[in-house]
């Protein structure tokens, strides 16, 4: 018996049909629930060229965008695309970079700062990442001010006479219990052991 040929999944007029509207091998092969590569081959044995990647920008929308004073990235999030994208089209059009606009005043900054906040506690009062804070505050000359404390050492004391131990003086503080451990042992407070529950025998 003579082999039968693989039936064809979609024929030359479908394919043409498609290429027609523009649509590129990955494109075509999603309309048509087959492989790219099978496209392909099916474009190549037609003597079809290839249709590039469609662009999801004009030029115009970016050049708009961009004399609106939006840079890169908040380009990227107006027409949904990688910031990358809009990067190396705007290099292509020789548009000069846009300046990321500030999101905070150094007013604000120096307000916080002298309400005694870190850079961090600032960020999240800014909306704005720690490093931010941290370059404009370097800037402006303000000295960095650690981390405050969450609780004092008579309060550790206090609760260490208690018999409370690391992890249950966190718990009353709202502290980690490597801060309290740290801490305790700076005082030269003995650790005290985790209350063990004893079990009833039936």
């Amino acid at each position: 018996m003579a082999r039968r040929g693989r039936k064809k999944l979609f024929t030359d007029q479908q394919m043409k049909e498609l290429y027609e509207q523009g649509l590129n091998d990955g494109e075509i092969a999603e309309k048509l629930g087959v492989a790219r590569t099978t496209v392909k081959d099916r474009r190549l044995s037609l003597g079809l060229k290839a249709h590039g990647r469609r662009r999801l920008f004009t030029d115009q929308q970016l050049i708009e965008l961009h004399e609106q004073g939006l840079n890169d990235i908040e380009i990227a999030k107006e027409l949904g695309v990688p910031n990358y994208t809009v990067k190396y089209r705007r290099i292509r059009l020789e548009l000069k970079p846009n300046i990321p606009r500030r999101l905070f005043t150094d007013q604000q900054l120096i307000e916080l700062h002298e309400q005694g906040f870190y850079d961090g506690e600032i960020g999240e009062k800014l909306g704005v990442c720690k490093m931010t804070v941290n370059i404009h505050r370097r800037k402006l000359g303000l000295k960095a001010h650690g981390r405050r404390r969450l609780f004092t050492d008579e309060q550790l004391i206090e609760l260490h006479e208690q018999g409370l131990n690391d992890r249950e003086i966190g718990d009353k503080l709202g502290a980690c219990k490597m801060t309290v451990n740290i801490h305790r042992r700076r005082l030269g407070l003995k650790p005290i052991a985790r209350a063990r529950t004893k079990m009833k025998k039936c």
